[in-house]
């Protein structure tokens, strides 16, 4: 095993690039009137060095639960540039195309109609980490949004802040031509049911069934909108709709087609888009329209630095020898899984005693340690053991005995099942997968189960192909997949059973899936506390089942730069919401120390 593993170790470096700040003196913009705070909470009081000439003010803040805790943190100032390495292009500059995979420029341009309550994350209560871009809605507020009601269990009704506006450049066309008008009702109708359409690249169409998609979308005044959902789906239809969506302007898409074009880039975000150089560089300056405030600082007008600057260095070897550069350890979310297609009574791993083998016949443990370098986890897949998800979580050393066995290392017993299911000479099995995942890693999986007399063909297809392939409804891949599970996103249920309307890859049929999916579909939004023990007590079950074998979780080599030059010439810090996002760029020395510098 020695040389293949040396052999695929050459070909994986798993880094993710993030922050390298920079700070320039600049004059503070005069702040608009203070709205008012959210209430959260935080920390001890930090203990770490205070910067020579920096303000200390005294914060009083609130968990969740209502405990109330006093911080002293850094006063922020305004100015300078913020500049990130992203490790990735744009694919596109139109939310109605979005991918995961892409380079997310949106959330500095745009806004969604909710956000993250940021003074419950790390800087303030520390409720929720930062370490992953879904969260769950408990430490959701609103931002585009004031508000929302649920009258009845099909109907949500949203209500837009009044004043806010469209951002304005006077250099940029699109920008001219909604000529920094205010946002209302109308534009988050026409978001939303555009990004519904039925029209090739549809995002949000293809990540969804259909009875997940508004069965309506009203403006029933210039600031109110009604969202009609399908009985049972209240909660997956606002999950897509008011938690995950940017909002456009219409008359935008109606002149140029889409938004494909960065220059055709109009939001109601903190910056806009100045200029873009592909492969090198991408410039966005304060939008003077922005409308939101520092919770913890009410008093001070967001954003806070004058720009941001996107640096493209996908050398990522570069950015690692890099000596201003400082890195920790960030488990990844996205973990490595071999999923079977389990409702065809011809196929081998129909019987759950083929699953269990081949799940047996793989060593983790080695894996972690020669694959990875040490820099993995195993664990309990699809969760990440995340501060956000422990509810949901599960320890391995916590599992029932069966399940654990299924995540020991164990050729000999994986034999004599494959035996006693009747195939003790093994059997062959096709595997489509695609270039986006890490075809190395899968190349290893066939090595182990060579040993115990499975023949593993891998059918490598190119993204778009893997894409349509596995997507909801389609019988394209016949036997098995290898793909990526997500683990902050516990609540995507698809590949746990047959949905209305199509099937996930497995194509599992199970009654228990389809209770849980029912149950979660009620609650997940709006009462959300409740689905956790449910989602936890559910994920052990499905493991059991082996219907997917997770592979371990490597660790990301992520860059943190959290110091730029303050305006006394000495050390403030640098780092902002969704790992990148600079609305909050200064933040305190508790943070600092909390990042381990």
């Amino acid at each position: 095993m020695g040389r293949k593993v040396v052999w695929l170790l050459l070909s994986y470096l798993v880094v993710l690039s993030l922050v390298l700040a920079a700070c320039a003196p600049a004059a503070p913009t005069t702040p608009t009137a203070p709205t008012a705070p959210t209430t959260p909470t935080a920390p001890t009081v930090p203990t770490a060095p205070i910067a020579p000439g920096a303000e200390m003010v005294k914060v009083t803040l609130k968990k969740l639960d209502g405990t109330v805790v006093e911080k002293v943190m850094e006063k922020p100032k305004y100015g300078g540039v913020y500049t990130t390495v992203p490790d990735r292009e744009p694919r596109d500059f139109d939310p109605f195309f979005q991918e995961p995979t892409s380079l997310n420029t949106m959330v500095q341009t745009n806004s969604m109609l909710t956000t993250l309550d940021w003074a419950r994350g790390p800087t303030g209560t520390g409720e929720w980490s930062a370490n992953y871009s879904l969260h769950p809605f408990t430490y959701k507020v609103g931002l585009l949004a004031e508000s929302w009601e649920i009258p009845d269990d099909t109907t949500v009704i949203v209500r837009i802040r009044k004043g806010i506006r469209f951002s304005f450049d006077p250099n940029s066309e699109a920008s001219r031509l909604v000529n920094g008008r205010e946002l209302t009702a109308e534009d988050v109708a026409y978001t939303i049911t555009r990004n519904y359409a039925d029209m090739p690249g549809s995002a949000h169409r293809v990540r969804s069934q259909p009875t997940e998609w508004p069965v309506s979308v009203t403006p029933l005044d210039k600031y109110t909108v009604v969202l009609k959902a399908n009985p049972g789906y209240l909660d997956a239809m606002a999950a897509n709709t008011i938690a995950w969506m940017y909002i456009i302007p219409a008359e935008v898409v109606k002149k140029y087609g889409n938004l494909s074009d960065w220059k055709n880039t109009v939001g109601t975000g903190p910056y806009m888009i100045v200029d873009y150089l592909p492969g090198s560089s991408m410039t966005f300056v304060r939008n003077p329209n922005y409308w939101d405030h520092d919770p913890f600082f009410p008093e001070n007008q967001l954003p806070y630095p004058d720009g941001v600057k996107y640096l493209s260095i996908t050398d990522r070897s570069t950015i690692r020898t890099n000596p201003e550069m400082n890195f920790r350890d960030v488990l990844r979310s996205d973990v490595q899984t071999f999923q079977f297609v389990v409702n065809d009574p011809q196929l081998p791993w129909y019987d759950i005693r083929v699953r269990r083998a081949l799940a047996m016949a793989i060593d983790r443990e080695a894996i972690a340690r020669d694959y990875y370098q040490g820099d993995a986890m195993i664990h309990a897949a699809p969760v990440t053991p995340s501060l956000d998800f422990m509810p949901m979580y599960t320890p391995i050393e916590e599992f029932p005995p069966s399940v654990k066995e299924i995540y020991t290392y164990n050729p000999e017993k994986a034999k004599q099942l494959l035996a006693e299911a009747g195939y003790p000479k093994g059997f062959k099995i096709n595997v489509t997968t695609s270039t986006e995942f890490d075809v190395d890693l899968l190349s290893l999986v066939k090595f182990y189960w060579e040993k115990i007399g499975v023949d593993v063909n891998i059918d490598v297809k190119e993204r778009t192909v893997y894409t349509s392939m596995s997507a909801e409804g389609s019988t394209a891949i016949k036997e098995a997949a290898w793909a990526t599970t997500t683990g902050h996103s516990p609540y995507s249920f698809e590949r746990y059973a047959k949905t209305p309307g199509g099937t996930g890859v497995g194509r599992i049929d199970d009654p228990r899936n389809w209770e849980v999916r029912a149950f979660i579909f009620d609650n997940y939004m709006f009462n959300e506390q409740k689905v956790w023990p449910v989602l936890k007590e559910f994920f052990i079950y499905a493991l059991d089942k082996a219907w997917m074998i997770h592979l371990p979780a490597p660790y990301q080599y992520v860059p943190w730069q959290p110091w730029v030059k303050s305006y006394s010439g000495e050390s403030a810090t640098g780092r902002g919401e969704y790992m990148g996002h600079p609305r909050y760029l200064w933040i305190d020395q508790a943070l600092k120390k909390q990042m381990g510098f």
